[in-house]
């Protein structure tokens, strides 16, 4: 026996109803193109809800309200107060010049090298080169500023330099 739906039409009423549903949400536009939530408050109960006016959506009888909506540009504000001024600094360095000592390691691969800064000017910083085999064990200011010294180890009769950067100090 073959059974029959008793009511077609409820069938494809609700098919269609599906399918302009789908089409409805697919082409929302909320928020709209200036980035504004249109919406609405109910009178009775308060409660909220979202439109899409460009769809044809309105509030009816219930209060219209906007969300994210750009205002107008406010005025300027007034300008604030004069900052403090800045305390005086100290001179800076000045007379900058590097100077250079190359020595070589003695029979046992030990040496050392001091490049001195003129009269008046004080190392700010320093350095050394080294030949192949031959390692620092120390590089360091000389103890009253005056230069640089590199302390080496390593292979006999390497050449070795210090470099110092002097300036003169106008701190001080």
């Amino acid at each position: 026996m073959k059974r029959k739906l008793a009511r077609p039409g409820v069938a494809a009423l609700v098919g269609v109803a599906a399918a302009l549903l789908g089409a409805g949400v697919a082409v929302a536009t909320i928020p709209d193109a200036n980035g504004t939530v249109h919406g609405c408050v109910k009178k009775n109960k308060g409660g909220v809800y979202v439109i899409d006016p460009s769809a044809g959506q309105s509030c009816g009888k219930d209060i219209p309200l906007d969300w994210n909506k750009a205002g107008a540009t406010g005025a300027p504000g007034i300008a604030g107060p004069q900052g403090f001024g800045g305390f005086q600094g100290s001179a800076g360095s000045s007379g900058y010049e590097q100077q250079r000592d190359q020595e070589t390691s003695d029979g046992s691969g030990n040496g050392s090298a001091e490049a001195a800064c003129p009269s008046g000017k004080l190392a700010v910083a320093g350095g050394y080169e080294l030949a192949y085999g031959v390692v620092p064990i120390r590089s360091a200011p000389a103890s009253d500023g005056s230069g640089w010294v590199v302390h080496v180890t390593g292979t006999a009769n390497s050449i070795f330099a210090a470099y110092a950067i002097c300036a003169t100090n106008g701190g001080s």
